[in-house]
C-alpha cells in the first residue's frame, strides 16, 4: 500500500458519509466547495479527517510504514524512528490530510501572465 492507495481508501470510506439534512456525501460537497469557493468549511472536512483516523486504526504498522515511505516527506526523512507507532500515526495524519486536500481541490490554474516572457 502506498500513499495514493491510502488516499483512495480514505475517500472511499468518507464518500459513504452524509451529514444530516444534506443529500450529497461529504467528499462530493468538499469537491464542490473547493471548485466554487477555493475553500471549504471544517464541518465538511472533519468527517473526512475522522475517516482517515479510522483507517489509521485499521492499518497495520507495516502498511503505515509503507504509506509513510511513499510520501515525499517520508522518503526524505532519514532520521525517522519506526519503533514509535504514535509518532508514525501523527506524522501520517498530517501528510495524509495534505494529500487529501490536494486530491479534493481542483488543479491550480496557471496564471497566463507567467507566460508573457515566452511570447
Amino acid at each position: 500500500m502506498d500513499c495514493c492507495d491510502a488516499v483512495d481508501e480514505i475517500l472511499e470510506k468518507a464518500s459513504r458519509i452524509r451529514l444530516s439534512g444534506h443529500g450529497l456525501n461529504v467528499v462530493s460537497v468538499v469537491r464542490r466547495e473547493f471548485a466554487r469557493r477555493g475553500c471549504c468549511d471544517a464541518k465538511w472536512i472533519d468527517p473526512i479527517e475522522q475517516a482517515m483516523r479510522d483507517c489509521l486504526k485499521r492499518w497495520t504498522a507495516k502498511q503505515k510504514w509503507a504509506i509513510w515511505t511513499s510520501t515525499e516527506s517520508g522518503a526524505a526523512d532519514t532520521d525517522f524512528d519506526a519503533c514509535d507507532p504514535g509518532s508514525l500515526d501523527m506524522d501520517l495524519e498530517g501528510e495524509l490530510m495534505y494529500l487529501l486536500i490536494e486530491e479534493l481541490s481542483p488543479p491550480h490554474r496557471r496564471d497566463d501572465s507567467d507566460d508573457s516572457d515566452e511570447r
